[in-house]
């Protein structure tokens, strides 16, 4: 379709959005079977409904008894990484130093962006919609981000990532909200407008609807459409164009997050909407049963005298003696409530089943004759059920981070002159060896042969020079431009003591056995990627080592395997 403004474009956008439905599977006429039809706007209304305690089709007292969103807290909880599970890592023999003073570095920009906010709100938004879509931006010469709200945005539901299509995301903005972007929303270089053209347009308004477009558009005099960013507000003849730029077309502003694998539609099934049937029957049987509970409460009475009637208790005078003696109460029961209280279980263990997050992982107490090892085995399933949704986003966030983030940070990080070190016992032990290591690696490209006297003579002079000035590294130039990237220690705390303990054991015995090993590229790169700083070990616990090792021929040790299951279950404390 050939559009003569921008404007209606985004209008068809809008359109399509609302009122398409996608045929997910199709039907079969010869047994009269319909297709199963989807639009994607109508689940995020029911969606954000359900999440509100609010019936979509009615607005009277009926109870709405919520299954969803206990059940979002947990399977968010899951899900959702950690920035201490972020952990950067060097390649190659010299980049040690570099890589333990950029750990440094990017846990600080985590703590300073409180990075955690974004990650817990990212996951919660998968938890509850299936999808979550993160909004690039720049400020102050870095790459941000924000969270867009999904019924903001308007896009080709069939699509499988946001970037392979066109998109609209509304703003509902008041005169304040616009009065901040002047002389930033200054129009086009062919047309400018200022934010008075908005404002003179809708005199009686007191909200502006203004529309972002990112994607093609083919101007009437282009050979070939752009890829383009635009911000405008009306449709039509009444388009008002505020701001545009150009972009390259891997450069798509928005990122999406996805809860498990593409099946025909954009949105993929959150906790709320795998529970729709669920949570409709919930609340069906508590309404049903609350009426049936109101009437069970009502003092009804009988009597075989015919000159009695109507309500006996408002008609009796306070005191009132009444002569009837076949005056009785009628015993009414609510006879349902056993089914009602065995269904009502069914479908939470049923919604527990859906939604993968059984009663340990919501921290209810186990039967007192379940065993540590049977806790242990339902922790460790609950924990793989998970893992390939927090591996997905861990990745994705990763990429981002290393794509979008780091490289301009890195840049900045370069031009700095020194970095201090806290005084914590890990920064003292991993500094000192750390600059003992990098002079004696100087002293080799001089041509020094680096003696057992060269190196106390070495490391005796770095001591001096702490006591004079203090632990700091002087940054080179260009210090930080090494091959580094993320891996992923996926823990709820701060350390995995049992995997690390494991790590540190097998990392002693390897060297007990053999101390020459410390020397070795290969060995350093396999304590890196284990999280134990090749630097951790000083020249004196090496030589106490090969001491002890002379004492008689050792064989090297098997590599002690952690209990992996037991290590699942502590992942859940």
């Amino acid at each position: 379709m050939e559009y003569k403004r921008i404007s209606e474009k985004v209008k068809q956008i809008i359109d399509d959005s609302r009122n398409s439905y996608l045929e997910i599977v199709e039907g079969k006429g010869s047994i009269n079977v319909q297709p199963i039809l989807y639009n994607q706007r109508e689940t995020l209304r029911k969606i954000n409904f359900y999440i509100n305690n609010r019936y979509t089709e009615r607005d009277d007292d009926a109870i709405f008894w919520n299954i969803s969103n206990p059940r979002i807290t947990h399977f968010a909880k899951l899900i959702s990484p950690d920035t201490k599970d972020f952990y950067p890592y060097g390649l190659g023999q010299h980049n040690f130093l570099q890589a333990w003073a950029l750990r440094k570095k990017v846990r600080k920009w985590f703590d300073d962006e409180q990075f955690y906010k974004t990650l817990n709100d990212t996951a919660e938004g998968e938890a509850t919609y299936g999808s979550c879509v993160w909004k690039k931006y720049k400020e102050e010469g870095k790459t941000c981000v924000k969270e867009s709200r999904l019924d903001n945005l308007y896009f080709d539901q069939a699509i499988e990532w946001i970037e392979d299509t066109d998109i609209v995301e509304l703003h509902d903005l008041n005169d304040h909200d616009l009065w901040e972007k002047e002389g930033v929303w200054t129009g086009t270089p062919d047309k400018e407008v200022s934010i008075q053209d908005v404002l003179k347009k809708n005199l009686k308004e007191k909200r502006f609807e203004i529309w972002e477009f990112t994607g093609y558009w083919k101007e009437e005099d282009d050979d070939k459409p752009k890829y383009i960013h635009v911000m405008g507000h009306g449709y039509g003849d009444e388009e008002i164009i505020l701001w545009s730029e150009e972009l390259e077309e891997d450069e798509c502003p928005y990122l999406d997050f996805h809860l498990g694998r593409y099946r025909g539609r954009w949105l993929r099934m959150g906790v709320v909407e795998r529970l729709f049937d669920l949570q409709e029957r919930a609340n069906q049987l508590v309404n049903q049963n609350a009426a049936a509970t109101e009437i069970s409460s009502l003092l009804l009475l009988k009597s075989s005298n015919a000159d009695i009637s109507g309500n006996v208790l408002e008609q009796a005078i306070n005191g009132q003696i009444i002569g009837d003696e076949s005056l009785a109460q009628i015993g009414i029961q609510n006879v349902g409530l056993a089914q009602f209280i065995q269904e009502m279980n069914m479908i939470n263990a049923q919604a527990d089943k859906v939604c993968l997050t059984p009663e340990i992982v919501q921290g209810e107490n186990s039967p007192s004759n379940t065993t540590f090892r049977g806790i242990a085995v339902v922790n460790a399933g609950a924990v793989t059920a998970f893992k390939n949704y927090r591996q997905d986003l861990f990745e994705k966030i990763a990429n981002f981070l290393l794509k979008d983030v780091f490289p301009s940070l890195v840049k900045k990080w370069n031009r700095e002159k020194m970095i201090e070190m806290s005084e914590d016992d890990e920064d003292v032990e991993a500094y000192d060896k750390a600059v003992v290591e990098y002079l004696k690696r100087q002293s080799l490209l001089e041509g020094n042969l680096i003696t057992p006297e060269l190196e106390e003579e070495i490391t005796g002079n770095v001591q001096e020079n702490i006591k004079k000035v203090g632990r700091r590294i002087e940054l080179e130039d260009d210090f930080f431009n090494f091959e580094w990237g993320f891996k992923m220690v996926a823990t709820d705390e701060s350390v995995d003591k049992s995997a690390q303990n494991d790590a540190y054991f097998n990392a002693l015995q390897m060297i007990g056995a053999n101390p020459t090993l410390g020397d070795i590229p290969l060995f350093k790169q396999y304590l890196e990627n284990n999280g134990i700083s090749p630097m951790k070990m000083s020249p004196k616990q090496k030589e106490e080592l090969q001491q002890a090792a002379q004492g008689g021929t050792q064989q090297m040790p098997e590599p002690r395997q952690p209990d992996k299951l037991l290590t699942q279950a502590q992942q859940l404390k």
